[in-house]
């Protein structure tokens, strides 16, 4: 059940009174729910403080974490961007990580707020003209920008790596990552995506691997631009060491889903132009990206959010989206050539529920 915004108040009143006892705390202001994503409760405040007779003000965010797993996850999210901030990434700064779940049900952080609006909307609107030139020039030349700077940080050195637990050797990547997979699907009884696993397997000789930090769900709506012209890059929960055109995959499959070829392409030619080269085998990771997603969903509607580690939110997001999720099932059938009747049966239910 969802918490008050006068609960949330009192509670970070307490809180932030017991973790910084030298502030006193004057008033916590204008709490406000900025929650739109599938894995996390987003609220805004302003933390008014006094130390050492003077008076303070910030604007801050609580970032709560729902799902089993939400303990390991808001810690490393925690250390990822208290990290990313040291080396000069865009990140917002962070304030306070709490892993006790006595205050608000689940884990926590409080970090820095940026004061503008992620770039997603301004995305969807060009997308909507069809303006796709000055899609290029605004949004994606900004996004692919910061996309090739964090595919280019030295990962193996100073803390990122133990942060991130890179837990594959480096020559067996993708056998071992497979066969990791194989051991989720078989666990949580998702026989529906066999068929795209052993596409992956047929077809992992042709991959070798290039690491480096990966994001997980990088796109316009986990982008913020500030009302300074400042751009900062938001939700690490899924960050990690892997094959960068694993995240670039995830982008593109994304991208193609929500708003065809012609966009997944010229997001890929920015992507290109900024690092210089072109990219291959990117197929692969699309396909590898649309299993992810794909069980992600099915998981979800399974099993429910939490299992799932999802707000419960997300399944009407879906539900409102199913067309994304039906462009994901065509594009896997287009590139595998592989039949997969039961997500194909999967997806149907979920329509017919809808009617």
């Amino acid at each position: 059940m969802p918490l008050s915004i006068l609960r949330i108040e009192k509670i970070l009143h307490d809180y932030l009174q017991e973790k910084f006892p030298n502030k006193k705390i004057v008033e916590i202001l204008e709490v406000t729910s900025l929650t739109k994503g599938w894995q996390t409760e987003l609220y805004s405040f302003i933390y008014k403080y006094q130390q050492e007779k003077f008076e303070y003000e910030e604007e801050l965010i609580l970032r709560i974490y729902p799902g089993n797993l939400s303990q390991k996850i808001v810690q490393k999210e925690y250390k990822i961007l208290e990290h990313l901030h040291e080396l000069g990434y865009p990140v917002p700064k962070t304030f306070s990580l709490e892993q006790d779940s006595s205050f608000f049900g689940h884990s926590f952080i409080i970090m820095e707020r940026i004061s503008g609006e992620d770039m997603g909307e301004e995305f969807f609107n060009y997308v909507k003209n069809r303006d796709l030139v000055g899609l290029e020039k605004s949004i994606l030349s900004i996004m692919n920008k910061l996309f090739v700077q964090l595919h280019s940080l030295k990962w193996q050195e100073g803390m990122l790596s133990s942060i991130l637990n890179f837990e594959y050797g480096i020559n067996n990547y993708w056998i071992e990552k497979l066969e990791q997979l194989e051991k989720t699907i078989e666990k949580d009884q998702l026989n529906e995506l066999y068929p795209i696993l052993e596409w992956l397997k047929e077809n992992s000789t042709q991959v070798t691997p290039i690491l480096s930090i990966v994001h997980g769900d990088f796109h316009p709506h986990n982008i913020m631009k500030s009302e300074d012209g400042l751009v900062y890059v938001i939700d690490w929960t899924d960050a990690t060491i892997g094959d960068f055109r694993e995240d670039l995959g995830w982008t593109l499959m994304l991208t193609e889903a929500y708003t065809g070829k012609e966009v997944r392409d010229l997001v890929l030619k920015s992507y290109e132009s900024f690092r210089g080269s072109k990219v291959g085998n990117l197929e692969y990771f699309e396909v590898a990206s649309a299993l992810r997603r794909l069980r992600d969903i099915i998981l979800l509607f399974k099993e429910g959010s939490e299992k799932a580690g999802i707000r419960e939110e997300a399944i009407q997001q879906i539900k409102y989206n199913i067309t994304h999720f039906e462009n994901i099932v065509n594009f896997v059938k287009e590139k595998t050539r592989k039949p997969i009747p039961q997500i194909e049966k999967f997806v149907q239910s979920v329509l017919i529920s809808l009617e």
